[in-house]
């Protein structure tokens, strides 16, 4: 029996996929459909916040430190006391640990993903969220249907708060690349400036492996940011030069231009699990962060604005920083290199508890003075005001997770009490102690030659926010960025834990990714 040849023709659609029609065979219209990985990828890159990465000793034999991956590797840090936490937490001896538990629910592999940086972030906070990132965005079963089933076209019919709905050419697109989801963490104890070059350096490699092991395109990332990331991606993008290598950067609760809370926790201690970390109480606290410019950066910059640290005493009041007389706000050195005061960012004495003879004490904060000036006061002002020109951010806005916009400190005791009034200068001179019954501070001054004692105490956090970031500071972005949206029932470790939140991540990453237009990555270049 005789046969007729067939010729086979292919044809790319605008979605990427590729039909092969039959032109010699029977009239049926019948097409087969080919679907083709695409070979330009935009890896999609996290940047945890702070304690969002798992840190090692750094050692010939390194071993894990800092691991969330359950309960049970955080619950040993309840009964940890300052020196050991110094001993264990402290910049120059610790590093990135990459041996993480890796979140299951994807179509990669373990090792895959543990090549994608997934075991260098805190399990507990981000595995969940990673899972459900790379599913939204490598959706074959939408791909298949020209886009048609997936989350991201869901986004062309409902609205996301802040975000014009997304268009059906757009979603298109978005399906004519890869976007696989890496995370790279940073040693959170280190200057972010330094945490800036260890992504940097990832970046490069995410990118070039891309190109070497399967000679696709890659030349530019898609940053996702949580909290003191968003920090170390500014840096990064603005600072160190790296803006090219960004199509856009999406920021989750970050603190754009610092957070009080972190000076309450110098003075009080940290609650919940970052407490288990960090510190339960102002010694434990110091006794970390007292050497670490990663959280201390983490402090209200100028742009916080003035007046923030307030000390109420009956109808007195002294409110920091105020103005210097070029009109310049420096808390720099008006609160956090104050020394030997009850109300200064740091108790000296609680920098050292490896040294209880205290015979170091005045190195000890020297060198503390100088990691706020050189690398704290420093990567605020080089960070000031500038995002990626393709920024979207969110932030927590809610009268349930109220934070510290100012902190205040008010005298508990009436002057009967106390014995007399001192004059608010000597009490702003002097030296506290622990009050047990309050929690606060005692202060002891000398009036008429009698002893005063005032007890100061923190009240609680009154702005709206996500427990940690006030509105204040989150929404500092503004009108510098295309969108800073505020969402309710944020919480700040969970940011990216909400439907709300993740769907607006998803939007934005499709919109930033009609940016490769013009670029090597545009099907048209």
């Amino acid at each position: 029996m005789a046969t007729q040849e067939r010729i086979i023709q292919p044809k790319i659609a605008d979605d990427g996929s590729v039909h092969y029609s039959s032109v010699m065979s029977a009239p049926d219209d019948s097409t087969a459909v080919c679907y083709m990985v695409p070979d330009r990828v935009i890896p999609v890159v996290f940047v945890p916040g702070v304690m969002g990465t798992n840190l090692e000793s750094n050692g010939t034999q390194p071993k894990p430190v800092w691991l969330l991956d359950s309960l049970s590797t955080v619950k040993p840090w309840m009964t940890k006391g300052p020196d050991l936490r110094q001993r264990i937490l402290y910049p120059d001896g610790t590093q990135v640990h990459g041996r993480g538990k890796i979140a299951p629910g994807t179509a990669q592999t373990d090792d895959e993903l543990r090549r994608r940086g997934w075991g260098e972030v805190a399990y507990m906070s981000y595995g969940e969220w990673l899972v459900w990132l790379e599913n939204a965005l490598n959706d074959a079963h939408a791909a298949t249907d020209y886009g048609r089933k997936g989350l991201r076209e869901s986004l062309c019919h409902i609205v996301t708060p802040g975000l014009e709905k997304l268009e059906r050419d757009e979603v298109a697109l978005s399906y004519r690349y890869q976007f696989p989801v890496h995370a790279v963490g940073y040693n959170w104890l280190q200057s972010n400036a330094v945490s800036a070059q260890r992504l940097k350096t990832r970046i490069d490699e995410i990118t070039a492996w891309y190109r070497e092991k399967f000679g696709w395109r890659c030349d530019k990332v898609i940053l996702v940011t949580h909290s003191m990331g968003g920090l170390v991606a500014r840096y990064y993008s603005e600072v160190a030069g790296m803006r090219d290598k960004v199509l856009g950067i999406v920021h989750g609760v970050m603190p754009a231009t610092g957070a009080a809370t972190t000076y309450k926790r110098m003075k009080a201690g940290t609650d919940g699990m970052a407490g288990l970390a960090l510190g339960p109480t102002a010694a434990a606290m110091t006794a970390v962060v007292g050497s670490a410019p990663g959280p201390l950066q983490l402090l209200p910059s100028r742009d916080y604005g003035m007046g923030w640290l307030q000390i109420r005493d009956g109808d007195r009041f002294v409110a920091l920083p105020q103005p210097d007389k070029d009109g310049n706000i420096d808390p720099y050195s008006q609160i956090y290199t104050v020394r030997g005061t009850w109300w200064g960012l740091c108790d000296d004495s609680l920098l050292n508890p490896l040294d209880p003879g205290k015979k170091t004490v005045d190195q000890d904060w020297d060198n503390f003075e100088k990691i706020i000036k050189k690398k704290v006061k420093t990567f605020h002002e080089e960070i000031s005001g500038k995002y990626h020109a393709n920024t979207y951010a969110f932030y927590g806005d809610d009268p349930k997770h109220l934070a510290y916009g100012d902190v205040t400190w008010t005298q508990q005791a009436s002057p009967l009490l106390r014995g007399g009034t001192p004059p608010i200068t000597d009490l702003l001179r002097a030296r506290g102690s622990d009050d047990l019954s309050s929690g606060g501070q005692t202060v002891k001054t000398t009036l008429n030659g009698k002893s005063i004692y005032s007890t100061f105490v923190l009240r609680d956090a009154d702005e709206h926010g996500d427990g940690t970031v006030p509105v204040r500071s989150a929404r500092a972005p503004g009108h510098k960025v295309r969108a800073c949206v505020a969402f309710a029932a944020i919480d700040h470790e969970g940011g990216f834990k909400l439907d709300a939140t993740r769907r607006f991540t998803l939007h934005a990453i499709t919109r930033i990714a009609q940016s490769v237009k013009g670029t090597a990555l545009d099907y048209q270049a």
